[in-house]
């Protein structure tokens, strides 16, 4: 069948969707030369709109998943772009047509997420309702999509970017905020971190009744080992962690998440409730029965969304993040009835700064490191929980009540000495997030490349800048050109082939 596309802003300018799948091989380099000694590949998945959901709409978690593959080898680069073929996927391309309505998928508004549970039928009974639409990530050889809530993570091939499939160790997984519908159906966070030397990748999965929060370890041969938080504090939306060489740190924020506001208040999903304390959780990394510490803090409420990296240094725990003046998402207090939802940096801003725990009394504050708006933080990920000195992240400038995102920025989070490049002036264009490569796999903290995708969605190409990290304000050092529209995607990872 055919549809039009809804005209809602889900859809509209840099969430404009990349429908089809495509192959670049031997990518045309506008400007520079690819750095010969990077052998890997960058990949990055997001909500990419296949087909109206049986409810007719289409909120951002309901879009089947998008997985975009830049392999750099040798000075070439090939790109590739494929869905993800979900159990949801498979069932609906198979039936031609959507299948799925949500809880809160049929209100027409900014209420619509697809957060909520399914309504289930003949059709999707057993069907896992994940979209693993948010992040993609290396582990055990392959490369995993994972969505945070309504299935485990997705195995894909690094370079074909074909779907293996669910991943084998998703029976040891627990639930999120929906209940299992089938053997191996669970959930995993977005955003897990990992030990690059042992690679163990440390996740977890939250919901909105008590345990909040569960702990996932996972080991590169399939092993896991969980532990349920039953001390913690409140219902939060657990999105994002630090790192340390004892600890997974996890804070609880006055952002939430409760399913019976769906069906019993007829609102969304999310709460803020400034009224909550910001609790910081110490969990043991290596002890999964030892005790958890909970710190609560007098830190004022105020929300990040993505981490840094952390360091201790003695007794002083540094957490390091943009951080927001409140969550990018809809409340109640900002939208009226039939209104359609602003997206993202469009409601709130943030800028980097830092939380400073004293480790002996507790005591917390906050500082606001930069002036400059600032989001989609990233490290050098072998320096994963070990302390860090550098910082990458999209800066921007404050517009209305949020903020328009244009710059790449290296922060010496040690000195606090940046180095800033504006990509963008006023061209219609979305800088994403980039990833770090390093120059070679023995290569210092910070030293090798930020490899930066920029959708000029106005004039429907893609390109890809690679910057050296020695000194990102001569600009980048390369251009991959990209000859259409590059789908938005949140998130993403580098896979070394090196080692």
């Amino acid at each position: 069948m055919g549809y039009p596309l809804p005209q809602t802003n889900s859809l509209r300018g840099p969430f404009q969707p990349m429908r089809f799948e495509a192959t670049v091989e031997e990518c045309i380099v506008t400007h520079g030369e690819i750095p010969k000694e990077l052998s890997g590949g960058f990949y990055r998945t997001g909500p990419t709109w296949r087909r109206p959901t049986k409810q007719g709409n289409s909120p951002l978690i309901s879009m089947d998943g998008m997985v975009q593959g830049l392999v750099l080898d040798n000075g070439r680069a090939d790109f590739r772009n494929r869905w993800i073929r979900t159990p949801k996927y498979v069932a609906e391309e198979r039936a031609g047509r959507g299948l799925f309505e949500w809880t809160d998928g049929g209100f027409g508004d900014w209420r619509d997420h697809a957060y909520g549970d399914v309504k289930r039928d003949e059709y999707t009974c057993g069907v896992p309702q994940g979209t693993n639409n948010i992040n993609i990530f290396p582990f055990a050889g392959e490369m995993l999509a994972s969505g945070e809530q309504g299935g485990p993570p997705i195995a894909i091939d690094p370079i074909t970017l074909e779907t293996k499939g669910v991943v084998n160790w998703s029976t040891k997984l627990s639930p999120g905020l929906h209940a299992k519908t089938t053997f191996g159906d669970a959930s995993f966070t977005a955003h897990p971190k990992w030990d690059y030397e042992t690679g163990t990748l440390y996740g977890w999965n939250w919901r909105d009744e008590s345990p909040y929060v569960t702990i996932h370890v996972v080991h590169p041969d399939g092993a896991v080992e969980s532990r349920d938080l039953h001390d913690a504090p409140y219902n939060t939306v657990a999105h994002d962690i630090w790192l340390t060489p004892e600890w997974i740190v996890m804070p609880f924020q006055p952002f939430t998440a409760d399913k019976k506001q769906i069906t019993e208040k007829n609102l969304g999903i999310w709460g803020w409730d400034e009224e909550l304390p910001i609790i910081i959780g110490l969990i043991p990394r290596h002890d999964m029965d030892a005790e958890v510490r909970w710190i609560k803090t007098d830190l004022p409420a105020e929300y990040v969304m993505h981490t840094m990296s952390a360091n201790v240094d003695g007794d002083r725990l540094t957490l390091d993040a943009p951080i927001f003046n409140r969550p990018p998402f809809p409340f109640p207090q900002d939208f009226a009835e039939g209104e359609d939802v602003a997206l993202f940096f469009s409601v709130s801003r943030s800028f980097l700064g830092r939380w400073t725990i004293d480790l002996k009394t507790g005591a917390a504050k906050t500082e606001q490191l930069s002036d400059r708006p600032s989001e989609l933080p990233k490290v050098d990920e072998r320096f994963y929980g070990k302390g860090y000195t550098f910082g990458f992240q999209v800066g921007g400038v404050v517009k209305r009540n949020g903020m328009s995102m244009n710059s790449l920025v290296v922060t010496n989070m040690r000195t606090m000495a940046e180095q800033v490049y504006q990509i963008r002036t006023t061209e219609a264009a979305a800088v994403l997030e980039a990833t770090f490569a390093p120059r070679h796999p023995a290569s210092p903290e910070g030293d090798g490349y930020l490899i930066v995708p920029v959708s000029w969605w106005a004039d429907r190409r893609g390109e890809y800048l690679i910057f050296d990290t020695h000194d990102i304000t001569k600009g980048p050092i390369c251009r991959i050109e990209i000859p259409f529209l590059l789908g938005w995607t949140p998130h993403g990872h580098w896979m070394d082939f090196r080692y």
